[in-house]
């Protein structure tokens, strides 16, 4: 008998391994069930069956039930997600992509988007929207009519900056100038004051990164001492301002996580990033949503920054962006007393009386105030985000005398 019994368990020893394993998170699950509030993001357990539809529908649910509570599911992810990009040293969302020689890039805007979607918009062959450019006259317009006149600085993002790091395959696409932008600002309907308002530095960028950081390899967004050359280019392009009358920012280096590893829970990417030692400089410096206590907007928009420079020249620069403004804006404080930087990526959640309060503060003063409006190539050039972005902000035109 208990030969038998050690026979059976010897020839089932991995099917029995296997259950044990599996009963493991499969317990915990139940128990997590039982003790744990529901997560509204994660599938629920259905209710009973009452009808014969619901008895149809019930397996599809518990299936989807189990998906999301399977114990221990988040460090399986995890361990997934590394095993993956270990062996293959692929990502487990189309969002990312590996490039050449240790950088990573944004291949899609969303993880329902075409794979390399995000590079492509960038680069030669995309298809340029064509409400772009009478959009951006219209927007130019608005503001003449306000009696502001704001500038555009186009930011080219890192896969037409480092087209020799895509995959082989890719590169050839990036790696010339003829771009979305640029085939926008040769467009017959672009008007010249427009066209005059506006610098995408692209080749600027490319000789930039030869001696300063402008795109840390496991980065989206630009940063790095190269945006301190960046805001120095647009200063000297757009306003012909004097650049040296504030010393330089000091810097600081530190390794930082990725900007976008959340996308890929469990795969710990990090970067030497550079950027301005504020305390240093003697520059006050604040980011986030208790930055502006004079507006309802701030604590909204979130994306928001703010600099004090009592060493520079008596002038406010405002800045209204995506997500690249915040990463430059600091480095605009050695030029500008004050520097206001303001992302409409949320403008959506203000409600009317908050967006007017808004308007208001920002296009104060408009004699001792420069506009930069800023966004980089493929949120100005893709599925007209600029405009989406950008109209609900345009200023009130001022009364014909």
């Amino acid at each position: 008998m208990g030969n038998s019994v050690l026979t059976w368990l010897g020839r089932h020893a991995m099917k029995l391994a296997v259950v044990a394993v599996l009963a493991v998170p499969a317990v915990v699950s139940v128990y997590d069930a039982r003790t744990k509030p529901n997560d509204p993001n994660l599938a629920q357990l259905p209710a009973p069956p009452v009808s014969w539809r619901q008895l149809r529908e019930a397996p599809g649910q518990l299936t989807n039930w189990v998906n999301d509570h399977f114990g221990y599911r988040n460090d399986l992810v995890k361990l997934n997600n590394r095993m993956r990009f270990a062996v293959f040293h692929e990502f487990p969302s189309v969002q990312m992509a590996s490039g050449r020689n240790g950088r990573y890039f944004l291949a899609a805007h969303g993880p329902d988007e075409l794979p390399f979607q995000a590079i492509r918009a960038t680069c030669a062959g995309a298809v340029l929207n064509p409400k772009i450019a009478p959009y951006i006259n219209q927007l130019f317009d608005s503001y003449r009519a306000a009696g502001l006149a704001p500038k555009l600085l186009i930011a080219p993002s890192s896969p037409v900056v480092y087209p020799e790091d895509l995959p082989r395959w890719l590169a050839p696409r990036c790696m010339g100038s003829d771009t979305p932008v640029r085939t926008m600002l040769a467009s017959h309907t672009l008007n010249a004051t427009a066209a005059a308002s506006i610098l995408f530095p692209l080749e600027q960028a490319r000789e930039i990164k030869k001696s300063a950081t402008l795109f840390p390899k496991t980065w989206f967004h630009w940063t790095g001492e190269g945006l301190d050359q960046i805001a120095r280019l647009s200063l000297s392009t757009f306003w012909q301002r004097p650049l040296d009358q504030a010393p330089p920012l000091r810097i600081k280096k530190h390794l930082e996580y990725s900007d976008v590893s959340h996308l890929f829970d469990g795969v710990p990417l990090q970067s030497e990033t550079v950027e301005p030692d504020l305390e240093g400089s003697h520059v006050k410096g604040c980011w986030g949503e208790s930055c502006f206590p004079e507006v309802e907007a701030g604590k909204l928009l979130r994306d928001v920054s703010r600099f004090s420079n009592p060493q520079s020249p008596a002038r406010r620069l405002l800045i209204i962006s995506d997500s690249f403004g915040s990463k430059i804006s600091p480095w605009y404080s050695r030029y500008y007393r004050e520097v206001e930087q303001f992302a409409t990526n949320n403008g959506d959640r203000l409600s009317p009386a908050q967006l007017e309060q808004l308007k208001t503060y920002m296009y104060r003063d408009p004699a001792g105030t420069d506009i930069l409006l800023l966004y980089h190539d493929a949120g100005a050039m893709y599925k007209d985000v600029l405009r989406y972005a950008t109209e609900r902000m345009l200023p009130v035109p001022v009364p014909a005398s």
